[in-house]
């Protein structure tokens, strides 16, 4: 950054200081209760500035270097806890707190976006928004305003400068930064890499729709917190489990995931944004995507490729979840989008053009949607689970009438998997858990 920009920048920014959300912190009444164990709200190995300017403990961060990437960078959360505050304030833009426990409270100003709704529980490395440049206070500079808060009345308004909240010099990674106003820290790394392994991943497939137990020998493949996703990478007809891990961005791609190894491994897009899966040129190998904002991200170039080509189209508001499926039989899948707040999908052949050209709702709100062939048709349709059960919708995608099948296959909080296994034309159910 040239000297003329860095006094730019800091002219802007210590406007901050007289921040309209962000009063002097209260005379401390005793001692603290122990704070949360923090890392970067950023993702691992990720390199960030962080600034006082003139409302030390409170930090502005900027990403590393000289601010590139910082407009819509992904936020993460730097400790577990339930999201207390999510909404949009008139000087502050987007803003997010996060309810650590025990009285302590993260907060986030003027993000381009939000990831999380009040209640959500989050763990260290949960994607929770972007970084922008909302809110007039914001003086359109990107960056994220940090503070940690202590409320022992756990009301929440820690970092908001009411009476009986204060702000606290937040520690990262065991270094603690804002101890006074006018101090800058380059060049910060993020160790924010991922809360505890909770384990491989187990793979229980069936081959019949209608079972309730696998009847595939079970397999082990991936560890927690990687999410599975199902395609045919070789064209042979048969779909296989691969992986994707949302604290890297990185596909581990497998035709034969039983052996536990992965013939293809790359990185595509950011970390933490939600990968889909389908076949975007017709030639029977399926590819893979990732959606970030309201933006679909297709992959083109093979899987075996280390080669990088991509197609993108801007489809469905941020909070919907990416589907792709092929719906006309034309042998290309298409992207489409599932709205959890309302349980409605989105089905569309063309969206390039905006429009849905068949949009319902089917099953439950915020239940995990998911795309098969149930019929063996050369026609893709929708399902949910919700508990323990699967619901496939036997009516086509093209028509008002509701008809479906259902089958209970383990347990409430497994992962639903769903592919070819066995290369019949129709898909059906597994789990991983």
């Amino acid at each position: 950054m040239t000297g003329a920009a860095i006094t730019v920048l800091a002219c802007t920014l210590m406007n901050l200081a007289a921040h309209p959300v962000s009063a002097a912190a209260p005379a401390r009444r005793g001692a603290l209760a122990a704070g949360p164990a923090l890392q970067l709200p950023f993702p691992c190995g990720q390199q960030w500035r962080l600034d006082t300017w003139g409302h030390a403990p409170a930090l502005d961060m900027v990403k590393e270097p000289d601010q590139q990437g910082t407009d819509g960078a992904t936020l993460i959360a730097p400790a577990a806890g339930t999201v207390n505050k999510s909404y949009y304030h008139q000087n502050a833009g987007n803003v997010i707190q996060i309810n650590h426990g025990g009285g302590w409270f993260t907060t986030y100003l003027h993000l381009q976006s939000r990831a999380v709704n009040v209640g959500a529980k989050v763990e260290m490395g949960t994607f929770i928004g972007r970084v922008g440049h909302t809110g007039p206070t914001s003086n359109n500079v990107p960056h994220v305003h940090f503070e940690l808060g202590y409320d022992a009345d756990g009301n929440g308004e820690a970092s908001w400068g009411y009476e009986g909240a204060e702000r606290v010099r937040p520690t990262f990674n065991g270094v603690t930064y804002g101890t006074a106003n006018s101090q800058t820290y380059r060049n910060v790394t993020s160790h924010n890499c991922g809360g505890a392994d909770l384990g491989v991943l187990d793979f229980y497939l069936t081959d019949d729709q209608g079972s309730t137990v696998a009847t595939r020998p079970v397999f082990a493949y991936g560890n927690s917190p990687m999410v599975p996703i199902t395609g045919d990478w070789d064209g042979d007809g048969k779909d296989t489990v691969s992986t994707y891990d949302p604290t890297t961005g990185r596909f581990f791609i497998s035709n034969d995931p039983a052996t536990g190894q992965a013939q293809y491994t790359f990185m595509y897009g950011d970390p933490n944004a939600v990968p889909f899966v389908g076949d975007w040129d017709g030639d029977g190998k399926d590819n893979i995507g990732v959606r970030m904002g309201n933006t679909f991200f297709m992959r083109t170039s093979p899987v075996t490729s280390a080669t990088e080509t991509t197609q993108s189209v801007a489809y469905g508001d941020t909070p919907m979840l990416p589907l792709a499926g092929d719906w006309d039989g034309d042998g290309k899948d298409t992207v489409s989008a599932y709205d959890p707040a309302t349980g409605r999908f989105f089905i569309s052949n063309t969206p390039a053009t905006g429009q849905a050209q068949y949009t319902f709702m089917y099953g439950d709100p915020n239940a995990a949607p998911f795309v098969g062939d149930w019929d063996g048709d050369g026609k893709d349709n929708i399902g949910v689970r919700m508990g323990n059960t699967f619901y496939m919708r036997t009516s086509p995608v093209t028509t008002a009438t509701e008809t479906t099948r259902s089958v209970a296959y383990g347990d409430t909080g497994n992962l639903p998997v769903i592919g070819d296994w066995d290369g019949d034309g129709k898909d059906s159910q597994g789990i991983a858990r």
